[in-house]
């Protein structure tokens, strides 16, 4: 642990000259990755990551310098080029830093600790998911399972005299696997993510069980009838359909993309921007999922933030600097996915609040459309993009056959989320993934009530 005294006089030669805020993010990461191809376990990897990065702000400029040396004269090396290339005001800090510990729970609790198991048990962990793909009694060309874990402790001191800390621990299955069915073949892979210590694997069903319906959906999807291109209504499942949340309209609503003017949203605050139906949510402070934390990579607590209102837009995610950018106060959403990286406001977990429509009567109001069970990757914007992974065509209010994957949904993100005309009342959440973006890998979950769009556009195979 580096002295509070050192960490001051860091800031300060940050400061030298002219930045008006600085701030250092400390971070401490253990991963471990255990990787299984055709039945051998064929590597074993431990990562230490330790480093520190310093965030230098003066008025709307920006500086970020990272260093894995966290020796003092490492820090203070950083420290002094993150002044230069600042190349603010002369004249330095001269105030008094007083760092007061600022208290947040981590809404993910967690028991047993990964680095306290040994390798075996988790290459049981693996064992067993490998038997349980192979037992699903389909043809499986090549199977790989990998296993990982990691536990990250961040701290965070800044120039405001804030002292702040978390500890994040993960664990995670990736199945990647080739199924035949005659003479067609497909690949896959599929993630089993959880917010916790090793207890996560610790009912064997749950993983095993996921294993088994990796591969049996791989299998149904190889017999299903292909999708030509149309316009119809679309239902989403609930749950892991919330992806289309994210890439409609989740990226717009974060405020880097507002302050660049790559948004529909931008200055619509206070206006209707969807169907009434919508009341969208992004919260971080939720147990058990994958996008909670105690607090952002800023050091705010996370919260709870209602971007849209019953169609009304009510704000953005925000993290420090654009907060000034906008005139806004942060969302406790500066998000990082290590040192390297500085903070950019990101999702955590962003949701369709629930409806009052029925379940059932949203699949019987549709005489002809589709029905999306799983969504696959996809991209966001103004434009978005996302294929669907699971679909089935409804015929007279009735889930008919299904369809083959790899169709696309697409559209424009503030138009489309205006066509929601039924959300049920059954919120259904998800095990979650990472996103991507200019602050690296972060953990997300995407979720919602079962919703239909009373019209949309789907890219089929012609």
């Amino acid at each position: 642990m580096i002295e509070e005294d050192s960490l001051k006089k860091v800031i300060k030669k940050a400061l030298s000259s002219g930045g008006d805020f600085a701030e250092i993010f400390l971070e401490d990461k253990d991963e471990l990755s255990i990787k299984c191809s055709g039945g051998t376990i064929s590597g074993v990897t431990t990562v230490r990551i330790k480093g520190a990065g310093i965030y230098l702000l003066c008025g709307m400029k920006s500086v970020y310098v990272f260093t894995n040396d966290l020796s003092f004269a490492g820090l203070m090396s950083c420290a002094e080029r993150a002044s230069e290339l600042l190349d603010g005001i002369a004249g330095g800090f001269s105030g008094h830093i007083n760092f007061t510990t600022q208290k947040a729970a981590n809404p993910n609790r967690f028991e047993i600790i990964p680095s306290s198991v040994g390798h075996k048990e988790k290459i049981e962990v693996i064992r067993a998911t490998e038997q349980a793909a192979q037992s699903a009694g389909e043809k499986i060309r090549q199977l790989n399972v990998d296993y990982f874990d990691t536990d990250q402790k961040v701290m965070i001191f800044n120039s405001e005299g804030l002292r702040a800390e978390d500890r994040r621990i993960t664990g995670r299955l990736r199945l990647q696997a080739t199924v035949e069915v005659g003479d067609r073949s497909k690949y896959e892979w599929r993630d089993f993510t959880r917010p916790q210590g090793f207890e996560a694997f610790r009912t064997k069903n749950d993983f095993t069980s996921f294993a088994r319906e990796f591969v049996i959906d791989m299998a149904e999807d190889l017999k299903a009838a292909p999708l030509k291109s149309c316009a119809v209504p679309v239902v989403f499942e609930a749950g892991s359909c919330g992806t289309f949340w994210h890439e409609t309209c989740g990226h717009q609503l974060e405020a880097s993309a507002v302050s660049r003017n790559a948004s529909d949203f931008k200055g619509k605050v206070g206006q209707v921007v969807a169907s009434e139906k919508v009341t969208l949510i992004d919260d971080g402070t939720m147990p058990g999922l994958y996008g909670s934390a105690a607090i952002d990579d800023e050091g705010f607590p996370t919260q709870k933030n209602i971007l849209i209102e019953k169609g009304v837009l009510k704000g953005y995610l925000c993290d420090r600097l654009c907060g000034r950018r906008l005139g806004i106060s942060s969302t406790g959403s500066g998000r990082r996915q290590g040192y390297t990286y500085a903070p950019v406001p990101r999702m955590n977990n962003t949701y369709l609040a629930q409806g009052n429509d029925d379940d059932e009567e949203i699949v019987r109001s549709v005489d002809e459309g589709l029905f999306v069970k799983r969504l696959g990757g996809g991209t966001g914007g103004r434009e978005f993009s996302i294929a669907v992974s699971e679909g089935y065509w409804i015929k007279d209010g009735k889930i008919s056959h299904r369809l083959k994957s790899g169709f696309v949904l697409s559209g424009r993100g503030i138009d489309m989320i205006k066509k929601v005309d039924m959300v049920g009342s059954d919120l259904k959440t998800d095990s979650g993934g990472f996103c991507g973006a200019d602050s690296g890998l972060c953990p997300v979950t995407s979720f919602q009530p079962r919703m239909r769009i009373s019209l949309m556009s789907v890219g089929g195979e012609d």
